[in-house]
């Protein structure tokens, strides 16, 4: 049987995924009260980064469109300056380093054990496309005048980090070979036994 193993805390919602398939890999099971405990931890996370501007470190303004809340590219001074730094870090940065260590962990893994190569680098791949863009705004906001950028083009980083949650299942079940067998079942035509019998 498969040894059971926690996770440190300070974990996000791809780096659980990714430490997650590590773990798997390796053959261990991540026992339920750490997964809980996970998903808990994930969504306390993104509550702590989302009252910080309501307690003052940081601060929200309507997108340029009008549509939806966001932060306040037009402050500059060092309060909202810190806070991009700080959350770019910690919501970019540090995400996008445990995902590259733990899948290269996982090439390393799997490249002993003789199975056959795996797009190891998708995951982080995905979090750069989705997810960069998006940093760029805010760390250019952070030290240059955004409003010379045009508000239309200002939503496009916004509106391709709103697509990762998609893109990451889409990554995810398309890698697991169970999925694409009952995808390719459901895709392939198939006689059913009264067919069969005639």
């Amino acid at each position: 049987m498969a040894e059971s193993r926690s996770l440190p805390a300070g974990f996000g919602e791809l780096e659980v995924l990714a430490v997650g398939t590590v773990l798997m890999v390796e053959g261990s099971r991540l026992a339920w009260n750490t997964a809980v405990s996970l998903v808990l931890f994930v969504w306390l996370s993104s509550a702590f980064w989302a009252a910080l501007p309501l307690l003052g470190w940081g601060h929200y303004d309507y997108e340029p469109l009008g549509t939806c809340c966001t932060l306040d590219y037009s402050r500059r001074d060092r309060n909202f300056t810190s806070f991009l730094f700080t959350m770019a870090f910690f919501n970019f940065v540090l995400p996008l380093f445990i995902t590259l260590t733990s899948y290269r962990l996982m090439e390393q893994k799997l490249g002993k054990t003789g199975h056959p190569q795996v797009n190891t680098t998708l995951p982080a791949r995905t979090l750069m496309l989705c997810w960069g863009p998006y940093a760029l705004l805010y760390l250019y906001a952070a030290v240059m005048d955004v409003t010379s950028i045009s508000p239309k083009l200002q939503m496009v980083p916004a509106l391709i980090a709103k697509m990762a949650p998609t893109i990451n299942a889409v990554n995810y079940a398309l890698g697991s070979e169970m999925v694409q067998r009952g995808i390719w079942q459901c895709l392939s035509p198939q006689r059913s036994e009264r067919d069969h019998a005639q």
